[in-house]
Formats: C-alpha cells, sequence, structure tokens
C-alpha cells in the first residue's frame, strides 16, 4: 500500500531539500487536518495567494520590522502553495485546472511583489530607472521559475516513466473555455517549450510510447544535476534573498542579483540540459533526429 506521504509528493526526486525538510512536511501536517473537510485545494491556492499579496505589500515599506513580517508571510504562503498539491494529490483531485490556477496565483505574487518593490525604488529617488530595474527582474524570474519547472517535470515524464505535470502546447486542451487563466498557462507553456526545444522535440517523438528501462535509467543519470543545481534558481532561493536585502534597504540588489546572476545559472543550466537531451536522442536509434 502507497503511503500517504507518497502520494502527496510529485516525486521526492525533483524536489529541493528546503522542500522536502521544511515546507513539504509543514504542508502535509496542514494536510491531514483539512484531509476529512471541505476545505478544497483551490481553496488553499486561494489563501496562499491572499497572503502572498500582503506579503508583497509589506516590501514597499522602508521598515525593517515590516519586511521581516513580509518575509515571514511568503514562507506561510509557500507552505500553503505546497499544501494545495498534496492535498489534491492525496484526494485524486489533481487536475490541469487546479494546476493552473496554482499557476496563475505563483505568477501574480510575484507580479505583486516586483511592482511593490518598483515602487520602493522610486520612493527612494529612483525614477523610471527603478521601474525598468523591477521589471526587468520580474521577466528574468520568470524565465528561471519557467525552466526549472519544465526540468523537473521533463525529469519526472522521462526519467521515472510517470506523466507528470508536464504540459506541452499541443496537449492543452485546444476546446477549453478561454479564460484569462487558461490565457496565461498557454502563453506560460509556450514559453518554456520555446527554451527547451531538444528536450520538446523528444517528448513529441516519443509520445504514445513507454518510457522506462536503459532511457530513463540514461536520462537520470545524465540529468539529475540539472535538477539539482535548478535549486539555485528555483522558488526557495527568492526568500532567502529577500530575507537578506530587504529589510536593510537594498532593494536594488535583490533586483540585479536576480536579473544577473542568477540568468547565468539559468543559461548554464539551459546549454548543459538541452544538449545532454540531444546526445540522448541522437544515441536512441528508434527516435528520430530532431530538426
Amino acid at each position: 500500500m502507497t503511503p500517504p506521504t507518497a502520494l502527496a509528493s510529485k516525486g521526492f526526486e525533483v524536489e529541493e531539500w528546503a522542500d522536502r525538510r521544511f515546507f513539504r512536511p509543514l504542508g502535509f501536517l496542514l494536510v491531514r487536518q483539512l484531509a476529512p473537510t471541505r476545505v478544497t485545494a483551490d481553496q488553499v491556492t486561494v489563501a496562499a495567494l491572499v497572503l502572498g499579496l500582503l506579503a508583497g505589500h509589506l516590501m514597499v515599506y522602508a521598515t525593517p520590522a515590516l519586511n521581516w513580517v513580509g518575509v515571514g508571510l511568503f514562507i506561510t504562503s509557500n507552505v500553503l502553495d505546497s499544501a494545495d498539491g498534496q492535498l489534491a494529490r492525496l484526494r485524486g483531485t489533481s487536475s490541469r485546472t487546479g494546476r493552473i490556477m496554482d499557476g496563475v496565483a505563483d505568477s501574480l505574487r510575484f507580479i505583486n511583489l516586483y511592482a511593490h518593490l518598483g515602487i520602493r525604488l522610486v520612493l527612494m529617488g529612483w525614477g523610471w530607472s527603478g521601474v525598468v530595474l523591477a521589471a526587468a527582474a520580474l521577466f528574468t524570474h520568470s524565465l528561471q521559475s519557467a525552466a526549472v519547472d519544465f526540468v523537473r517535470n521533463a525529469y519526472v515524464r522521462l526519467g521515472l516513466g510517470r506523466r507528470g505535470d508536464l504540459d506541452l502546447p499541443d496537449e492543452v486542451d485546444a476546446s477549453r473555455k478561454r479564460t484569462l487563466a487558461t490565457r496565461m498557462y498557454a502563453s506560460y507553456v509556450r514559453r518554456q517549450t520555446r527554451m527547451f526545444p531538444r528536450t520538446v522535440a523528444l517528448l513529441h517523438s516519443l509520445r504514445g510510447q513507454r518510457v522506462g528501462g536503459e532511457f530513463s535509467d540514461a536520462w537520470c543519470g545524465r540529468q539529475a544535476i540539472v535538477v539539482t543545481q535548478s535549486a539555485w534558481i528555483g522558488q526557495n532561493i527568492r526568500w532567502a534573498l529577500l530575507a537578506m536585502t530587504i529589510p536593510f534597504g537594498w532593494v536594488s540588489t535583490y533586483c540585479w542579483i536576480t536579473v544577473a546572476p542568477l540568468s547565468l545559472v539559468l543559461a548554464g543550466l539551459l546549454l548543459v540540459h538541452e544538449h545532454r537531451a540531444g546526445a540522448l536522442r541522437a544515441n536512441r536509434p528508434d527516435v528520430p533526429a530532431y530538426a
């Protein structure tokens, strides 16, 4: 019998240390309390969003105490963000709709954060250059988060042989009602696939085939290090960076770290991941070479 903790996880192999040791256990404690109730995973997602929006707002104030409270609220919001997916998987109610809602909530939390950081930079005398810097940080952050999500979900599908949460543009149901949320999600999926053309080509060529055996072992062997190192541009690193910069008034430092060093990490991970995906495809005789 599969233990509940395993059902609640999307795959321990793709989770960061902080998720396995902190966010996931705390989230599961909450899930155990919520499981017998009528509280839905979507309602937990909304609660995480509300706390995240309030946390982002507190970053606009040049008051360290409020900034620390904001960091604490972001961490609490992340616990709830972990709990919503666990609750859905535990109940067997995971769906693309829930994934879309969770993704949109994450996007709104960070759009709100960078909007307030931009306002704070303006109030600090940066003028329009502060707005531009915050916008650049938001853009690069969105690329980094999308890449991490794709790398981990590709590992689940190709390395672990499970469907996971990975979607490709043509797998998104075209007949689904075109709401703002679904349009945002479709744009997000397209942005992911543009960053990983070789992996996407490999996924297309393997469609309908059972992935496993030597191929999955080879994928795990080559891409495990990429999954591990993706933590450097993952979500949890943001909370540490916020705690080390914003309460001390180093708003521009936080933004520049996101724009420059973390983007270099992203570029390195993309190059390694795509090179190894291409090599694996070339070494598999029953898979056509990518264009």
